[in-house]
């Protein structure tokens, strides 16, 4: 029994130490987003609120397989989306801080399962355009990447990882491809 305890005390520690915590890639702007972007001649907006929604489905840190995934930016993955489309619209000449169009987002779900042959992420949120205090648009999107894992955990992690931007690209590229939010941003 003694050794026992000795081993589980040793054994514990161990496991907990293999949760380790990863940190998502800076976000890379997507070329097509931004030439959706730029093709709305007269679009331009500020940001306003990026937040996230707790909850089974959208959960911080996100886990995949025994890791823990941490944003770059702020405390949770609604600045890292607010960074994302910050990004875009500067590229895209469409960033406009002294605009009273105002674009707000709340991310609803945050998912990244590395799974044995298929790796999937899926992120969903809220968007919503205000100009003068008046709401414009008001929807939800989702989106998500799929791409080839691996049983090994050392192989899958990291790439679920370096994949899940491609997620946000996917879903910032359906809002900029939805005509009602780029006549919001009008």
């Amino acid at each position: 029994m003694n050794l026992l305890i000795r081993v589980g005390g040793w054994l514990a520690p161990t496991l907990l130490a293999t949760a380790c915590s990863v940190v998502a890639p800076p976000y890379t702007p997507s070329i097509d987003n931004v030439q959706a972007l730029k093709n709305a001649q007269t679009a331009q907006a500020h940001l306003g609120t990026f937040d996230s929604q707790a909850g089974t489905s959208n959960t911080y840190p996100v886990a995949v397989r025994a890791n823990l995934m941490r944003s770059p930016v702020g405390d949770s993955f609604g600045p890292y989306l607010a960074d994302a489309m910050t990004r875009e619209l500067t590229m895209a000449g469409r960033l406009a801080p002294q605009s009273d169009i105002e674009v707000k987002a709340t991310l609803l779900k945050n998912n990244v399962d590395a799974g044995i042959a298929t790796g999937e992420a899926t992120v969903s949120a809220r968007f919503v355009v205000t100009r003068a205090g008046a709401v414009r648009y008001d929807q939800v999107k989702t989106a998500g990447a799929k791409w080839d894992s691996s049983f090994a955990a050392a192989i899958a992690v990291p790439k679920a990882v370096q994949e899940y931007p491609t997620a946000v690209q996917n879903l910032l590229g359906q809002l900029y491809a939805d005509p009602a939010f780029i006549q919001a941003i009008q």
